[in-house]
């Protein structure tokens, strides 16, 4: 339910809880507490009227009609003589008070002979009284009390000053969570303004100045943004050197289909002609299948791949005889055992894609090194301009020779996804596509 409203409600509703449930469960709680302090308050005053209480038989205590608050009563007596020393005590309540001292305790006192002090409260008449009864020596007692007015008092001043500082100090919290989260909804409102300006490609611009949290979300969705961008601007050059790719090929079909229907030759001969249909024909299928493979790999990498290692030199192997064969190319190897890990099938597209691409600027020859998790794919051709290099694995990105093509962000897109780097590198003479497994599996 909390859900469906707002931060600055749900912590009101929260605070409100909170009061309800200190209400009914922490005032309880301090009111005992304060009780038992007030209750050994009372005996720690009686104890200390005993202390200092005269022991000589003709010291008098008066107990008055109307005593003032918080006063105690001492008064000492003999259990041999059954004698108390006290002259005057007026009012039936307190000697109704004085007999049931002695009447209750002094006597269990006399007869259990332990001699031991008592502590302890009674309601007489409607009132409740604190006494403590304290035993000499010589068969004589300190016997103290007072009334609970005072406790009462302190009690209710103790209670109203923890009401106060209880619900101040809530009060204060209370006002410094609400600054809090309005520091909080303020920068998520820039957020959720921002994200609707850019899910509805408006210009936008989020600036959160903070270290936390929220400052590292503002700071991922302004990257984010910028990410998007960018694919976005790529995505845009990749269809305008896609159509530019592909329209030659699509405008050579046009055009000679069109003139072998009217029967005009442009090669001289028919099957000249279609033959230049047909080859433009393949060229498109290639690039159409080269781009139908770059997303399936971005779905491949999607989904959690099931990783196995094999054995990289074998399939260089297999790759270069089937290069050999097809091409006049001068490849060396020089191969160790490693394991890579990842599907052959795709290795080999990637593989044959660098070497497809070596093979178009080598002058001499290409050189394959494999070694523990490295792999080296080198040709001895011109070196790439520095401000390419960056740019090179990117789709449909202008080659040195202003040609488009996938084939190298075939072979990132593979690399990265079983966990492998891949770039490319000048040497003094020729360049470098150097493979590196990840210092950590990815």
């Amino acid at each position: 339910m909390l859900r469906r409203i707002s931060l600055l409600k749900q912590l009101i509703v929260v605070f409100i809880i909170l009061a309800i449930i200190d209400i009914a469960v922490l005032m309880p709680l301090i009111d005992y507490n304060l009780h038992n302090i007030i209750d050994s308050q009372m005996f720690d005053r009686l104890e200390s009227a005993q202390l200092s209480y005269p022991s000589n038989d003709n010291e008098v205590s008066y107990i008055e009609n109307k005593p003032k608050i918080g006063r105690v009563f001492t008064f000492e007596y003999n259990s041999k003589t059954n004698k108390t020393i006290i002259t005057h005590l007026f009012g039936d309540s307190y000697t109704d008070i004085f007999n049931y001292l002695l009447a209750r305790d002094i006597a269990d006192i006399v007869a259990d002979k332990s001699h031991r002090t008592i502590e302890s409260k009674a309601d007489i008449l409607g009132k409740t009284y604190y006494y403590r009864i304290l035993y000499k020596g010589k068969n004589n007692y300190y016997i103290s009390f007072m009334s609970s007015d005072y406790s009462e008092s302190l009690l209710a001043k103790m209670r109203n000053r923890i009401i106060y500082i209880v619900y101040g100090f809530m009060a204060l919290t209370a006002l410094v969570m609400i600054i809090w989260v309005i520091t909080l909804i303020n920068p998520l409102r820039k957020i959720r303004i921002y994200i609707d300006h850019v899910k509805d490609r408006q210009k936008a611009v989020l600036s959160i100045n903070r270290d936390d949290e929220i400052g590292l979300v503002a700071k991922a969705l302004t990257d984010m943004k910028e990410n998007i961008d960018k694919q976005e601007k790529a995505k845009e050059e990749m269809i305008h050197n896609i159509s530019h790719d592909l329209k030659t090929p699509i405008a050579l079909i046009k055009s000679y289909s069109q003139s072998v229907k009217d029967d005009i030759y442009p090669y001289g001969d028919k099957n000249s002609s279609m033959d230049v249909i047909l080859e433009n024909a393949d060229r498109l299928e290639h690039k159409v299948k080269t781009l139908l493979y770059l997303n399936r790999l971005d779905y491949i990498g999607s989904e959690e791949l099931q990783l196995k290692s094999f054995h990289m030199k074998d399939l260089i192997e297999h790759i270069v005889t089937q290069m050999n064969n097809l091409n006049s190319l001068n490849i060396q190897t020089a191969l160790e055992d490693a394991l890579f890990v990842g599907d052959q099938e795709h290795w080999r597209i990637a593989i044959e894609n660098i070497i497809d691409n070596a093979s178009r600027y080598a002058k001499k020859y290409i050189r394959i090194t494999l070694k523990n998790n490295e792999l080296i794919i080198y040709n001895d051709g011109e070196p790439i301009e520095e401000d390419k290099i960056e740019d090179l694995f990117k789709p449909y990105v202008k080659g040195i020779k202003g040609q488009f093509g996938l084939g190298l962000s075939i072979a990132a897109k593979t690399a990265d996804m079983y966990g492998y780097t891949i770039k490319a590198k000048n040497e003094k003479t020729g360049v470098s596509f150097i493979f590196k497994k990840y210092n950590h599996q990815k």
